[in-house]
């Protein structure tokens, strides 16, 4: 199997301090690609998520402050 006997705990805590899902991998020795299955089975965001999802936050307060300011 893929997970090599990782926690959620620390699949969760890799995720948060790198912020690329290439470092993340590397950290704990597997590839990318297995760090995004593991994240992707234990519900947790990866960098490149997280990264996405606060771009899309930003645009959005972007959007509605203009348009509160019209």
């Amino acid at each position: 199997m893929f997970d090599k006997g990782f926690t959620r705990e620390q699949v969760e805590r890799v995720a948060r301090i790198y912020h690329r899902v290439s470092d993340a991998g590397r950290a704990m020795g597997i590839t990318p690609r297995s760090f995004s299955r593991l994240c992707r089975k234990y519900d947790i965001d990866t960098p490149w998520q997280r990264k996405r999802r606060s771009r899309k936050e930003a645009q959005r307060e972007a959007r509605i402050t203009k348009t509160a300011a019209t």
